[in-house]
C-alpha cells in the first residue's frame, strides 16, 4: 500500500494550487487559440443591395454635372420668347416646399 496518494489529498492547499495552474495554463492556451490569425483571412461580403447602391453611386459620380443639350434648349426658348414661365405653378412649388420644411 502506498501512503504517498493518500496524503496527496490530505494537503487541501496544494490540490488547490495544482488546480490553480491547471486552469491558468488552460486560459492562456485558449488565449493563443483566440489571438492566431484565421488560415482564411478577413472576407467581406456585400448584400445585392449595397452592390445596387455602390453601382448607382460610381454612376451618379460619372455623370456630368450640367446636361449641357437641356440648357442650350432652355437658352434658345427664352431668346426666341418661346419660354413662358407659368408663375402660378412656380407659387404653388414654393409654398409646397416650405410646407414640407416646417410642416
Amino acid at each position: 500500500m502506498e501512503i504517498k496518494n493518500y496524503l496527496k489529498n490530505l494537503d487541501p492547499y496544494r490540490t488547490k494550487l495544482e488546480q490553480s495552474e491547471l486552469q491558468s495554463k488552460r486560459t492562456a492556451a485558449r488565449k493563443e487559440n483566440d489571438t492566431a490569425p484565421s488560415s482564411q483571412g478577413d472576407r467581406v461580403s456585400l448584400s445585392n443591395e449595397a452592390k445596387l447602391r455602390t453601382e448607382a453611386y460610381s454612376v451618379a459620380l460619372a455623370a456630368p454635372d450640367v446636361r449641357q443639350e437641356k440648357v442650350d434648349a432652355l437658352k434658345s426658348k427664352v431668346e426666341s420668347g418661346e419660354y413662358q414661365v407659368d408663375s402660378r405653378a412656380v407659387a404653388e412649388k414654393l409654398l409646397k416646399e416650405e410646407q414640407d420644411l416646417f410642416g
